[in-house]
């Protein structure tokens, strides 16, 4: 079993940043801050100048209990690290960050990588276990422009979760879409992601990711086109939840790995190196998660040279790679959870049933081809149950979404077995 405190504090004090944009909805954001102090966190705002036009920074810093940043400059030089770059303190070890409202001038600086004020530069420096969140507020025309879409799309590729717009009437006194969320809505919104957090301290979690490669020589080999970026997003999430991490990933490009203190990377190749990877780690883990995509065969035999292409037909001798999920889980403790994946061309609910029961899984994700390479897939979650199984349809999410439900089953089936 894993070691650490697994009855630590479920609701740590968050440190939150609040972006503020240039809109007139700013004045819906000075309530938002003020009960997310009230309810415990610790709460920065950093304002864009345009943003200081509606609503002072005076009116922040009261509602907050902390000076507001404005700047990128610092007002003078200190020997405090921390007065010298606002834009990298408390950024960098912020919980949450919040842009409200996200004006279309904002979404396009976030979604294009620039730090030209305080707000961009404090987003770009954000920890990757940050979770990251933006409630847009324009005119309705504004809105329905294909470049703002477009940019709305980058930024939640990137990770970032959007809050509306809502519907109503506007202050340019048009109707339809570009109001920013209600201060209710936010509020409870962030504080239930907060809650959501840590309830993985002390927890050991090993995540099989990428692809794996079967060489038939030095340069050929038989493998798929995964990216790896659902074991990332599952590697950050449960960070983000208190937990110690081992990432045992096939090769991947160097972007999709994730750098964090409590990630230990594990690279392998092929199908036995990453059994043997992960079987000297299972015995100390909490849950393993097998999101790798591993190839199905291997060539029954390695040529040691590379072989020069000849004018005739070439038949390969191929042999089952090991079942990683199946060996693994021969020793599986009663208090080891254990999820798979079973990736289909079709409904594929049947496979993956019988997939579960086979290799003694927990729970298993039915994706589908479309999840390939992108930040986005069709996803269903099926648990064991002792008569029945569960079955639940989460549709076309985001892969950083699927990760946090993988997550919340896979905590709420290990606390069922530890009792």
């Amino acid at each position: 079993m894993g070691t650490g405190d697994h009855t630590a504090t479920l609701d740590k004090e968050p440190l939150i940043i609040a972006g503020i944009g240039g809109g007139v909805a700013a004045y819906k954001a000075v309530e938002v801050v003020s009960s997310l102090r009230q309810r415990g966190a610790d709460i920065h705002v950093a304002m864009s100048e345009s943003a200081e036009r509606f609503v002072t920074p005076l009116t922040f810093s009261a509602v907050s209990g902390r000076k507001v940043l404005t700047s990128i400059f610092p007002e003078y030089l200190t020997d405090n690290p921390e007065d010298t770059y606002p834009h990298l303190y408390p950024a960098t070890r912020a919980d949450i960050f919040i842009l409200m409202p996200a004006t279309a001038n904002m979404i396009a600086r976030l979604a294009n990588g620039m730090g030209n004020d305080i707000v961009s530069a404090c987003a770009l420096s954000l920890p990757i276990t940050c979770r990251k969140i933006f409630c847009p507020a324009m005119n309705r025309e504004m809105w329905e422009q294909d470049s703002v879409q477009c940019n709305v799309r980058s930024m939640e590729g990137r990770g970032w979760q959007r809050l509306g717009p809502d519907k109503g009437a506007l202050a340019c006194g048009m109707e339809g879409a570009g109001r920013m969320s209600e201060p209710e809505e936010i509020i409870d919104y962030v504080w239930s992601m907060n809650k959501s957090s840590y309830t993985l301290v002390g927890r050991k979690v090993m995540i099989l990711s990428g692809p794996t490669r079967e060489h038939l020589d030095p340069v050929r080999y038989i493998g798929n086109p995964s990216s790896g970026i659902m074991g990332k997003e599952l590697a950050i999430e449960a960070v983000r939840r208190g937990a110690d991490v081992h990432l045992v990933t096939g090769p991947v490009d160097e972007s999709i790995l994730p750098v964090n203190e409590r990630i230990r990377i594990h690279s392998v190749i092929g199908a036995d190196d990453m059994l043997n990877t992960a079987s000297g780690l299972m015995n100390d883990i909490d849950i393993v998660i097998h999101a790798a995509a591993v190839a199905d065969y291997k060539p029954a035999q390695k040529q040691e040279d590379k072989g020069a292409k000849e004018e005739r037909e070439w038949n390969l001798h191929l042999v089952p790679t090991p079942d990683i999920a199946a060996t693994l889980n021969r020793n599986k403790r009663a208090n080891q959870v254990s999820i798979g994946f079973s990736l289909q061309t079709s409904d594929g609910y049947d496979i993956a049933r019988t997939k579960l029961r086979k290799k003694h899984l927990d729970g298993i994700i039915v994706n589908h081809v479309d999840s390939i390479g992108k930040n986005y897939g069709d996803y269903a979650f099926i648990s064991a149950g002792p008569d029945t199984d569960t079955i639940m349809e989460w549709g076309t999410i985001p892969k950083e979404e699927c990760a946090g439900r993988i997550l919340d089953e896979s905590a709420r089936i290990l606390n069922t077995i530890q009792g």
